[in-house]
């Protein structure tokens, strides 16, 4: 049963942020909010009410419902914009290491879909559950993709200085409790085996007691945990992971975050790998983002340094009319003029290129 109101719910999102985080990691992925212009503000009791950009979008609500049938709940709808909508899902993105995945519960499965998940795949979320997410529509999946694209580039470029990530993993096929007995560089290697195969990977390095844990997580979804992993192995692995990501290998004090971009047997990666001190050790998150995940990413990065650029251009401007109104005051030379007019020639230079790349018809 679906209910439709509309309120605008920007002002009470940023309030209700972690809720929203919560239940895109437990009821809807990141994969359908993303491709149906949607996120779940809120769960109460057997109600969900969801944000919806296009409240005539039947196909959304369809998979929205699907979800909800196996948690026997009904639908409200409040309409939100798409800057809200997408706004929320970059501090997702964000937010995304620093959430503690859950260990798993037994449950009984529910029957899967019949059709697989799409390759690719931006899912984030995982199921309260163990039941498969429904599948979306390849058809869907293209649409949206396309649109995230810059309008002017038919496929995502890939730079061509990005290092390649070279993985040999051994034991894919064999139980994970295996891995407990390798050493620290090839334990990392068949762990990211495994989180690199497909779609959005997530790797959990915790220390619930004295002894690590390593969980695994595939679209959202929790794979494997190798538990039992001696404390000496278990600093060996993270610090492996901080070579890796060309993070500095001594103890971190303060929750620290870096990126770097791979290719990975043809596939652009962003590997993000957020350390973190809990109970004076470390403790660890790897997140592997690709696809429309990535490109959706990358899209905000590209938004908050074009609004960087204009702030910084726009305080140049008025340093150069305060440098212009005092000259007039009192002429004085300018020893810095020629470097900074060759600076400004650098950037117009920059910025016709820039313009030219994303509208090639630009006489």
């Amino acid at each position: 049963m679906v209910h439709t109101s509309s309120t605008d719910l920007a002002a009470t999102m940023d309030m209700d942020s972690d809720r929203i985080f919560q239940l895109i990691d437990t009821v809807v992925p990141f994969e359908a909010c993303l491709y149906y212009q949607v996120l779940p503000i809120s769960l109460e009791g057997n109600i969900l009410k969801l944000g919806v950009v296009d409240g005539q979008d039947d196909s959304a609500l369809d998979y929205v419902q699907r979800i909800l049938a196996y948690m026997n709940c009904s639908v409200t709808t409040e309409q939100i914009s798409s800057e809200t909508q997408r706004s929320m899902l970059s501090a997702y993105l964000l937010h995304g290491n620093q959430v503690k995945e859950p260990s798993p519960t037994p449950t009984a499965a529910a029957p899967a879909p019949k059709n697989p998940a799409p390759a690719n795949s931006a899912s984030e979320a995982k199921t309260p559950t163990s039941f498969s997410q429904p599948s979306i529509p390849a058809s869907r999946l293209k649409a949206t993709t396309a649109a995230i694209k810059p309008a002017s580039a038919e496929v995502y470029p890939t730079p061509a200085d990005v290092p390649v990530l070279d993985v040999e993993a051994s034991y894919l096929s064999s139980p994970v409790e295996v891995l407990a007995n390798l050493p620290a560089p090839q334990l990392l290697e068949e762990l990211l085996g495994r989180v690199l195969l497909d779609g959005i990977g997530r790797l959990f390095f915790e220390r619930p007691q004295s002894q690590g844990r390593i969980l695994w997580s595939q679209d959202g979804v929790l794979k494997s945990v190798l538990e039992g992993i001696e404390p000496v192995l278990f600093e060996e692995v993270i610090d492996e992971l901080k070579r890796l990501t060309d993070m500095p290998v001594s103890p971190v004090e303060q929750p620290k975050q870096v990126e770097v971009e791979r290719i990975y047997k043809n596939t652009h990666l962003l590997l993000r790998l957020r350390v973190m001190t809990v109970g004076g050790k470390e403790e660890a998150t790897l997140q592997v983002l690709r696809g429309a995940a990535l490109r959706f990413y990358q899209q905000q990065q590209l938004s908050s340094l074009s609004r960087d650029a204009l702030r910084l251009a726009k305080e140049l401007q008025r340093k150069v009319n305060l440098m212009r109104d005092r000259t007039r005051l009192s002429p004085l030379p300018l020893d810095g003029l020629p470097a900074l007019e060759q600076v400004v020639k650098n950037v117009d230079d920059q910025l016709e290129a820039l313009m030219h790349e994303h509208n090639p018809d630009r006489p």
